[in-house]
């Protein structure tokens, strides 16, 4: 997993940047940023202001005044660590807290484009809150036509998002947070209440069809969906099964060699035949985490693709412009 944060700051030149590192025991060699207290490779891009640094915190995390301070910014550094937030919060913090002795004056996030003045993140993410990494990291979308809320920016914790129908944000929220903070198995089918007052709903996990899979929004964990309340449990197996490789890798493989998309029966066909390997479900969730994706549901095979296959469509559409 990848976490990318844009820090814009008061050095106007990637020169000044360096200089300003060095104090802080960084050095920023090529796309490099190294030093003694950073136990990660950091992958560097200086930005120039191009006029939208204070629209990129246009959030209600954000006052004016802090608004006007980074709008004014000359540039800005785009950080790009290989980390699990909330496995590595501790020192991305620390090496966050030296950007803003070197300048930097606000973070954002690109998983999920939430951004805070630079020592109000920093907070959150030194917290041992749970609650507090979440709110750090963690945009709630309103979807009006669909009369749906879902959130953005949990993959940053190797975790799928959720989504709900409008006006029941506070399921969502203690449910994301029930996620990073006792990282159950949870598995397509199980239900779901914040308290014994509130009737329980199933949940089932979906890709995320929100963005184009090369989007930094997009999760490739998925998105837990919410049914309706009163919903009611499905008897699970013991054993997780596991298709090796994973369904979705298969799909894309015949469809580029189909040179077409496939048909429903032709999906249908690839997702029996494949081979699979039953798994305890906790083995399971760690090798999807290795991996870096979810698969598709066997079960919803045909719908779920139908899903994949157009965030790949609305990618090679953009695609195909950037190169006219």
């Amino acid at each position: 997993m990848r976490l990318t944060l844009f820090i814009p700051g008061t050095a106007p030149t990637e020169a000044a940047w360096r200089r300003a590192l060095a104090k802080e025991g960084l050095s920023l060699e090529g796309e490099h940023l190294r030093g003694d207290e950073v136990p990660f490779e950091v992958l560097v891009e200086h930005v120039p202001n191009d006029g939208h640094f204070g629209a990129a915190f246009a959030l209600p995390t954000v006052d004016a005044a802090q608004n006007k301070a980074i709008d004014a910014t000359p540039s800005g550094l785009v950080l790009t660590i290989p980390v699990v937030l909330h496995l590595q919060a501790q020192p991305v913090a620390t090496l966050v807290e030296a950007l803003g002795r070197a300048g930097g004056l606000g973070v954002r996030i690109e998983q999920s484009k939430l951004g805070y003045p630079l020592p109000r993140w920093v907070e959150l993410v030194k917290s041992a809150d749970p609650l507090d990494l979440y709110r750090a990291a963690v945009l709630v979308l309103t979807d009006r036509e669909a009369g749906t809320l879902k959130s953005c920016g949990m993959h940053v914790f190797s975790l799928p998002d959720a989504e709900i129908e409008a006006g029941w944000q506070g399921i969502l929220d203690v449910f994301n947070v029930f996620q990073l903070a006792e990282d159950p198995v949870l598995r397509s089918g199980e239900t779901f209440a914040p308290d014994a007052r509130t009737p329980r709903r199933r949940i089932e996990r979906w890709p995320d069809g929100g963005y184009p899979d090369d989007h930094p929004c997009h999760n490739p964990f998925g998105v837990w969906r919410f049914g309706p309340e009163g919903g009611k449990a499905s008897k699970q197996r013991e054993l997780e099964l596991v298709f090796m490789p994973a369904l979705v890798t298969v799909l894309l493989a015949s469809e580029e060699t189909a040179g077409r998309a496939l048909t429903r029966a032709e999906v249908e066909e690839v997702v029996e035949k494949g081979v699979c390997m039953a798994m305890k479900p906790r083995d399971a969730q760690k090798l999807e985490r290795s991996r870096g994706y979810s698969d598709i549901d066997p079960e919803r095979g045909w719908d779920q693709w139908r899903v994949v296959r157009e965030g790949l469509r609305d990618r090679d559409t953009r695609t195909k412009r950037t190169r006219r």
